[in-house]
C-alpha cells in the first residue's frame, strides 16, 4: 500500500522514493534536487540519502507555494516578442519548476486562462486591443480564476497606472525592465 501525504508527517526521515511520491515527481528528480543542493539530504553510513521531514516541507513550499500540485503554471502576456522570449527563458531556466505559456494579446490571454489554467499571470499594461487593466479585471471576474496571482508589468509604471492596475485586480505591479529578483518576489517566490 502506498503512503499518502498524511502518512509522511509521522516520519522523521524520508527516502528519495517517498519524497518523490509526496512531491509527485520521479525519484531521479529528487536526487537531482539533492545533488544541486536545492533539497538538503543526510547520507546514511551505507551511502543512501535520507531527507528530514521539515526539510521536505520547507522545500515543497519554496518549490511551489500553491501546494504540491506540480510545477507552477505561468502565463506571460505581452505584445513584445522579445519580452515574451526573455521571460519564458528566465522562468523555465530558474530554480523553481514552471510550465510557461505565452500570449501576445489580451484576447489570447483570456483563452489561455481557460485552457491552460495558470497559477500566475504576468501581464503587460500597454497592449493593442485589450489593455492589461482589462485583462486583470476579466481574470479576476472569471469563475474559478479569482485565485490566479496577477502581476502587472509596464515600462510606464506611474503611480496612476499602478493604482488602476491594483484596482482592476492585479496582485503586484512591476516596472520594466524586469529585475528577476523582484519578479520572483512579486510572484510569491523567494529566490
Amino acid at each position: 500500500m502506498e503512503l499518502v501525504a498524511d502518512d509522511f508527517k509521522n516520519k522523521l526521515y524520508l527516502t528519495p522514493n517517498e519524497v518523490a511520491q509526496w512531491m509527485m515527481v520521479s525519484p531521479v528528480t529528487v536526487r537531482g534536487w539533492a545533488q544541486k543542493g536545492m533539497l538538503q539530504a543526510e547520507v546514511t553510513p551505507g551511502g543512501h540519502r535520507r531527507f528530514r521531514h521539515e526539510e521536505v516541507e520547507r522545500f515543497a513550499h519554496h518549490w511551489n507555494p500553491q501546494g504540491n500540485k506540480g510545477p507552477l503554471k505561468v502565463l506571460v502576456v505581452d505584445d513584445d516578442l522579445a519580452v515574451l522570449g526573455f521571460l519564458r527563458e528566465l522562468l523555465e531556466g530558474g530554480a523553481h519548476p514552471m510550465l510557461v505559456e505565452t500570449a501576445s494579446d489580451g484576447f489570447d490571454a483570456g483563452h489561455k486562462v481557460h485552457t491552460f489554467g495558470p497559477d500566475v499571470v504576468l501581464v503587460d499594461l500597454m497592449m493593442p486591443g485589450l489593455k492589461g487593466t482589462e485583462v486583470c479585471r476579466r481574470i479576476k471576474q472569471t469563475p474559478g480564476a479569482a485565485q490566479v496571482h496577477v502581476v502587472a508589468m509596464s515600462g510606464y509604471m506611474s503611480p496612476e497606472n499602478q493604482a488602476e492596475l491594483l484596482a482592476a485586480g492585479a496582485d503586484a505591479c512591476l516596472a520594466k525592465p524586469i529585475v528577476p529578483a523582484r519578479l520572483y518576489q512579486a510572484m510569491g517566490l523567494e529566490d
